[in-house]
């Protein structure tokens, strides 16, 4: 290659400038030079084409991406473009890496060389002719590498998958023969291999398949050719090993060419066995939920976002074809096909964009008129969210609250009552003037009255425990002592208990503490107290009235008993001596108007007792039938006098039973009865009868009828005639006399033997008074204490020669007793009062002693206490009877609680007395016959 250079522009001005320096000199060689000239111009011409396309080829050379070296023998760059001079200056020792590999380039002329992070493929150019330097022409390849590096990683990549993947993939051919199979339809990678180059059908007689298995992936494989779009179908196969059949899902589709013919078809399949099971569970589940949601006595409707039906069941849309056909429906289609109302359509509506918008449940309350009324129907609207916020479906349900709405209805009612109520009761129990609160367990007070807040007002116990006086904080202390017994005995409690006031008067107060158990929490404590201060005081005003009545009527008793004793004993006496008739007639006159005095007075006791609540019951066995046939004999000399039939009709049963109770006071009754009955009857009958209600091994409930056929009681009257000192008028009392406490004594006494005294009766009719008693029945051996059954004796020889000492002051009633006494061989040693009584008691021995309870000096109950200290043990326990004109049962235990042995009230009779007597010294030793000082 010619390497000389053209010359330059400047060099062909000069050469131009010097011929034409030298046309002066050679003019005849004008037209050579002429020529010359125009060959040189020529020959300027090609120069500069060719200097051009140098300049052409060096810019490229410049701008070639590759580096270009040209390096001198002495590794000194000789030229470099661009990309060269660039890797140069990174690396500065590459022009020795460069010489080492072009040793090689003989044996190997395109080399791998890796500069830093760079790939590039060498080719060294040979030795310039004068082998002073060498061209090295570098390729960079690092972008190629690392495209090959990243097809084979995606290669790689895919084949993993198609290798890994758990779905069956296989590759045929246009023949339908195996080109490639995964290992998840064969593991065993010999048997792949077997499979390659066979078609479907061999494989599959070779393995036994169904020949309709066969047929239907030819089928698959030719609609993938032929119509050259994806073919899909499910297939099952029976798995040899376990026995069950085993789900497969396939697909087959084309894998066209360039040339846009097939080239392959591939196939996958999978396993959905487990998936086809999971459905079929799930279609049970799910039959089995709608069966459930069918049987619900609730609506239910399931939605779509765009408010269409999906499910209904036959609680909301009955009709099982109407129930089809809504489904797919909008609400507004569904009730344009039911006809209902499009207001009610409209609520609907407007609920559902409400569940929508806010994804919260909506709950609201629908009436719907049906021929029997209104309806009422809870509405439910549930949007169901799944995980991923979207909006799966709708719920809803309506559930048929009509019922339900209508108790609710009354239970507002009711609630408003019983708020009226606990009002109208907050309005008692805050007019009440006790004080009502209740504490819980912590001593807190959770209620209170008004009284409650008078009362703290009022007094000191509301006030800080540094204020309290020690007798409040020892009041406080007690009430929540008592408060704590209460809740732990689960007891109520009554008390009274003082409380201080804040003026220093102190207050009674009548407690009432009962627990109130709560429902899973710690009982609370109900706390009534009441302000008995001027109860108290008039109870203690009514106490000390009924004692100053009582001392009264206990002096007036004495005061009359006293001498009546005297006058009913003297009259006795007098029964004893020859009388003429008349003689007999005054003294039986006088015994009967002492007798009825004597009545009188009992009377007034009776009723002061019975006001009193002195009235104590005995409860003795005795005999019915004696009891009655005593009644009979005290009121048949009546019933003969006024010339009335007088029936007793006893119990009509043998024998007759013996009862425990009071037969004084059931005697003291009847004979009331009985006796106002004969008063009141002019003509006719009095009856008593007594039959038998009810009866067991224990008692006998008996009903007592005493009927007249006198004048009767108008109805107006009949309830007053219960009262004290009351008759039916006062013509009645005019006419019939009488104190009237006989009808109030009786009815009190039947009151205290547990019955209740009924009146039957009308004007000129007669009357009927009834009761009825339960009494309990006697043991035959229970000894019976009836003064029916003790006549009286015809003599007391036991009494001869006994030795009493008789200490009475009044002398009327002293003498009687002792001649009484003397009358049976009696010794009687009388005295006046009780100082000389105790004195012969000390002094002597007697049989018995008769003490008068009130005498002066010492009362008898004095006697008798100091007697009973005497060392002498003789003296000391003889017999004392006491003689009193008091008739109230506590003064007669009073007696015996001194040490006195028995009781006698004035005036007594004298077979009474005897009979005591003889009772008293029988248990007492006899006396020696030494006679008393």
């Amino acid at each position: 290659m010619d390497t000389m250079l053209p010359p330059t522009p400047k060099q062909c001005a000069a050469y131009i400038a010097v011929e034409k320096a030298g046309r002066l000199r050679a003019e005849e060689a004008l037209a050579a030079a002429e020529a010359r000239i125009a060959a040189l111009e020529q020959q300027l011409a090609a120069t500069t084409s060719q200097f051009a396309t140098l300049h052409t080829l060096t810019h490229v050379l410049e701008q070639n991406p590759n580096p270009i070296l040209r390096v001198n023998a002495d590794d000194t760059l000789c030229w470099a473009n661009r990309a060269g001079n660039t890797l140069l200056q990174a690396h500065n020792r590459l022009t020795q890496r460069l010489r080492a590999l072009a040793a090689s380039a003989s044996e190997q002329p395109i080399q791998k060389l890796t500069v830093g992070e760079r790939h590039y493929l060498l080719m060294v150019d040979g030795a310039t002719p004068d082998e002073t330097s060498v061209t090295y022409y570098l390729t960079d390849v690092t972008t190629i590498l690392q495209a090959k590096q990243a097809l084979l990683e995606q290669q790689l990549f895919y084949e993993t998958i198609l290798m890994e993947v758990p779905a069956g993939v296989v590759v045929f051919d246009v023949e339908h023969r195996y080109l490639f199979v995964n290992p998840t339809v064969e593991p065993d990678p010999a048997r792949r291999q077997q499979m390659l180059g066979k078609t479907t059908r061999e494989l599959c007689q070779m393995r036994q398949r169904p020949e309709e298995v066969i047929q239907q992936r030819e089928r698959a494989f030719a609609e993938a050719i032929g119509n050259r779009r994806e073919s899909v179908w499910e297939e099952h196969l029976l798995d040899h090993t376990t026995g069950k059949l085993q789900y497969w899902l396939r697909r087959s589709w084309a894998i066209m060419g360039p040339d846009g013919n097939v080239r392959m078809v591939v196939s996958s399949g999978l396993n959905i066995t487990e998936r086809k099971e999971a459905e079929e569970a799930a279609a049970r589940q799910r039959e089995f939920y709608e069966s459930i949601l069918n049987l619900l006595p609730v609506d239910v409707a399931v939605f779509d976002d765009q408010h269409r039906f999906l499910f209904t069941n036959p609680s909301s849309i009955s009709d099982a074809r109407v129930r089809q056909q809504v489904l797919g429906l909008t609400s507004d289609e569904y009730f344009e096909l039911r006809g209902r109302s499009t207001e009610l359509a409209q609520e609907r509506k407007d609920r559902f964009q409400q569940a929508l918008k806010t994804r919260t449940d909506v709950l609201w309350e629908e009436t719907i008129r049906i021929p029997t009324g209104n309806k009422r129907i809870l509405r439910h609207l549930r949007p169901v969210i799944n995980a991923v916020g979207d909006l799966q479906m709708v719920v809803g349900s309506g559930i048929d609250i009509t019922a339900r709405s209508a108790a609710e209805e009354r239970q507002r009612e009711a609630e408003a009552q019983m708020r009226a109520q606990e009002a109208f009761i907050r309005l008692i129990v805050d007019s009440l003037p006790s004080v009502i609160y209740v504490k819980n367990a912590n001593n807190d007070v959770v209620f209170r009255n008004a009284a409650f807040d008078e009362m703290a007002a009022r007094s000191q116990h509301m006030l800080p425990a540094s204020q309290q006086t020690a007798v409040v904080k020892q009041q406080l202390r007690q009430i929540r002592k008592l408060g704590e017994q209460v809740l732990t005995s689960q007891k109520s409690l009554t008390t009274e208990m003082p409380l201080e006031m804040a003026s220093g008067e102190t207050c009674i107060l009548q407690t009432y503490m009962h627990p109130l158990p709560q429902l899973g929490k710690e009982p609370e404590l109900l706390i009534v107290s009441t302000d008995i201060t001027a109860l108290k005081k008039a109870q203690q005003e009514a106490e000390d009235n009924a004692r100053a009545k009582e001392a009264f009527l206990s002096r007036m008793s004495h005061e009359i008993r006293t001498p009546l004793n005297g006058v009913l004993g003297m009259a006795a006496l007098l029964e004893k001596t020859p009388l003429t008739s008349q003689q007999q007639e005054y003294l039986s006159t006088m015994q009967r108007a002492g007798q009825h005095l004597l009545a009188l007075v009992n009377d007034v006791l009776d009723m002061a007792k019975i006001t009193a609540n002195h009235l104590e019951l005995d409860q003795a066995a005795f005999s019915l039938d004696v009891l009655l046939e005593a009644v009979s004999q005290t009121v048949a000399p009546l019933a003969i006098e006024k010339g009335l039939q007088l029936i007793i009709q006893p119990l009509d049963c043998a024998p007759v039973p013996r009862l425990l109770g009071d037969a004084y006071r059931l005697r003291q009754v009847l004979l009331n009865l009985l006796g106002n009955a004969i008063k009141f009857t002019e003509q006719g009958s009095v009856q008593l009868r007594v039959t038998v209600l009810a009866e067991n091994s224990a008692a006998l409930t008996l009903r007592f009828w005493v009927t007249d056929t006198g004048i009767g009681i108008a109805p107006e009257q009949q309830e007053a005639i219960f009262g004290t000192f009351a008759q039916a008028s006062l013509e009645t009392s005019r006419r019939f006399g009488g104190t009237g406490l006989g009808l109030a004594i009786s009815e009190q006494l039947v009151r205290y033997m547990g019955g209740t005294l009924l009146l039957s009766s009308l004007p000129n009719e007669g009357t009927t008074f009834s009761f009825v008693l339960s009494l309990p029945r006697a043991e035959d051996t229970t000894a019976a204490k009836q003064p029916a059954e003790q006549p009286a004796a015809p003599g007391y020889p036991e009494l001869h020669g006994v030795r009493v000492l008789l200490a009475e002051d009044n002398m009327v009633n002293q003498w009687l007793a002792t001649v009484m006494l003397e009358h049976w061989g009696v010794l009687v040693y009388a005295v006046g009062n009780g100082l000389d009584a105790l004195a012969q008691l000390q002094e002597n021995d007697y049989n018995a002693a008769i003490l008068d309870i009130q005498m002066p000096g010492l009362s008898g109950v004095e006697v008798t206490q100091a007697i009973r200290l005497c060392t002498n043990e003789r003296r000391a326990g003889v017999p004392i009877i006491a003689l009193t004109a008091n008739a109230f049962e506590a003064d007669r235990a009073s007696y015996l609680a001194a040490g006195m042995n028995a009781c006698l009230t004035k005036p007594f009779e004298e077979d009474d007395l005897c009979r005591l007597l003889v009772q008293l010294i029988s248990e007492y030793p006899p006396l020696a016959s030494t006679q008393p000082k």
